[in-house]
């Protein structure tokens, strides 16, 4: 009796892990990223999505004086020597983040441009 009582133990936990493998799976490969996509500059909002494909997995939002330059981008090369090879500015300001629409507009950038 306990025999069969382990087989069925073990049978009800691998479907169990098998579905749980399946569901995180559809997690990694069903979800595409979406950025905010302004790669020549903005002084506004951007409003552009675009969504990350061939490897790039992160959002990048690069400052620049007034200007904002944002767009997917591989989270390997969200480093200041990556970027100012592409970006050929002297000073700018960045951050990579990794979640839908993460390089849009800040809090703070949302209240300035509401009182001013």
């Amino acid at each position: 009796m306990s025999f069969e009582c382990n087989v069925r133990m073990f049978t009800m936990k691998s479907a169990v892990l098998f579905c749980l493998v399946v569901a995180f799976s559809g997690f990694q490969f069903g979800m595409i990223l979406q950025c905010y996509s302004c790669r020549n500059g903005s002084t506004k909002n951007c409003d552009l999505k675009e969504e990350c494909t061939n490897g790039l997995n992160s959002c990048l939002k690069l400052k620049h004086g007034e200007m904002t330059y944002s767009s997917c981008v591989n989270y390997n090369d969200c480093t200041f020597d990556a970027l100012s090879l592409q970006y050929t500015f002297s000073h700018f300001t960045f951050s990579c983040c990794q979640s839908n629409l993460c390089n849009g507009r800040s809090l703070s950038e949302k209240i300035s441009d509401f009182f001013g």
